[in-house]
């Protein structure tokens, strides 16, 4: 069984502040750019960047000291009881323009589970520099400010029916517009038996992690640390660095979208590129297409059963490859070890076959860095092999839920940049502080 508790959560008065909320949020600390990261800080001497990605010389010990300046002066102000929140998000699909359904997440803390206790499941590889940044963060602020992302299965829609449904919520943010391309609306559930039916409808679900693996395996490695440095504190014993602070979102929800991540590749000698379509044309059909029409073309395939990649070559010519092979027949492609899930993804197929098999670039040469770049923007990957900043793109379809499901219950990882789930959470939101009594919270729930 897994466990979820409300939390009393940290929001920012904009009053205090003296902003408004648009101006002192964030985007995810991941996915924020140098330039980005200098324009959140010109644009409010409060905002969550410098909490999440600060750029003073000792970014943590300033974030750990800000952070309880701002509770301290009001900016920051914590709810007087434990709650649960609604998280809707409203947006546009990215390749369309069209208004995609509305999403809604329950943001909540997670009680943290091995990957081995089969309860919560990763579905990417994680890497070590980045978990060292967010654990030092971690230990200099005691706080998370920042929710990571989980799915689960609700088949039968009855979580996402009672958040819709229940009436007794509570406005907190009425709205953030256009700020990472969504709007943001936060519902407040106070109510203790609205919160222990939520706890017991999502007890014998599976978590699969969407976003913020790194931030889940940092904090179990923080967990380790609080518990192994006070010896006298029984296993059973509930503390704040049990749980994380997470929003949850139901495989079945409408508004999931998952994008994908397509490569760019250089310093490769020029003869595989010029060679490449005749190296692949004995497993792949190629046909020209176009920036505007792949998208639709890979998913078109994809619905037919079939794997298919875009790939741009110079000057710039855009072509539909279709992978001459059957479904039951793409394990076999792939050597080594790994399920036949992770195997039979369009992204591992286009590692193996093309990156690996045709280009010279192995697994480990990814890792390295200096061959393959990415980018989200078909116009961009175009551009890059029109203007020689790139040798190749390589154009993948939008990932499915059911391939992480099916890859998380399996017991494997995907590549790296193989899911881009949109829109992100907004960060600056709700926040948390772990110097909070856990065992408030717990005990409301563990009364009824």
């Amino acid at each position: 069984m897994i466990d979820i508790l409300p939390f009393r959560g940290i929001r920012y008065d904009s009053a205090a502040a003296g902003g408004s909320l648009s101006d002192l949020v964030a985007p995810p600390y991941d996915v924020i750019s140098p330039s980005e990261q200098n324009a959140l800080y010109a644009k409010h001497p409060d905002n969550v960047v410098r909490l999440i990605l600060g750029r003073e010389e000792d970014k943590y010990t300033s974030a750990g000291k800000l952070f309880r300046e701002w509770l301290a002066s009001g900016i920051l102000k914590a709810e007087d009881e434990p709650s649960l929140y609604v998280y809707h998000q409203t947006f546009d699909d990215p390749a369309t323009g069209e208004k995609a359904p509305d999403r809604i997440g329950l943001i909540c803390l997670l009680k943290l589970e091995e990957y081995s206790a089969g309860k919560v499941l990763p579905h990417e590889k994680t890497l070590t520099g980045p978990k060292t940044d967010r654990l030092e963060l971690l230990r200099a602020t005691e706080a998370q400010f920042e929710s990571i992302y989980g799915l689960y299965s609700d088949p039968d829609c009855s979580v996402q029916s009672f958040l819709r449904e229940y009436d007794d919520r509570e406005v907190v943010i009425e709205e953030v517009g256009n700020a990472i391309g969504s709007t943001h609306k936060i519902e407040r559930i106070s109510d203790p038996d609205a919160q222990a039916v939520l706890r017991e409808m999502l007890a014998d679900k599976q978590i699969f992690i969407a976003d913020g693996h790194h931030r889940y395996e940092t904090a179990l490695n923080y967990r380790r640390e609080t518990r192994a440095a006070a010896a006298s504190l029984s296993e059973g014993t509930p503390i704040p660095a049990d749980y994380i602070l997470i929003t949850l979102t139901a495989f079945e929800d409408e508004g999931l979208l998952v994008l994908p991540t397509h490569r760019l590749v250089r310093n490769v000698s020029p003869e595989k590129i010029t060679g490449l379509a005749d190296a692949l044309s004995a497993r792949f059909t190629l046909t020209v297409s176009s920036a505007e029409n792949i998208e639709a073309a890979i998913a078109q395939q994809g619905a037919s059963g079939k794997v298919a990649f875009g790939i741009v070559l110079p000057p710039g010519t855009v072509h539909l490859a279709v992978l001459n092979a059957s479904a039951a027949d793409l394990p076999s492609l792939v050597p080594g070890s790994g399920s036949e899930a992770v195997k039979s993804l369009p992204v591992t197929l286009l590692g193996t076959l093309i990156l690996d098999q045709a280009l010279g670039i192995d697994a480990a040469a990814v890792a390295a860095g200096g061959h393959v770049s990415y980018t989200r923007d078909i116009a961009e990957a175009v551009s890059s092999v029109q203007d020689g900043s790139a040798q190749a793109a390589f154009l993948l379809g939008r990932p499915t839920v059911a391939e992480i499901k099916d890859v998380s219950l399996a017991g494997d990882v995907m590549p790296q940049k193989s899911t881009f789930f949109f829109p992100k959470l907004l960060s600056g939101l709700v926040l948390r502080d772990l110097r909070t009594d856990i065992s408030a919270e717990a005990g409301q729930l563990d009364a009824k």
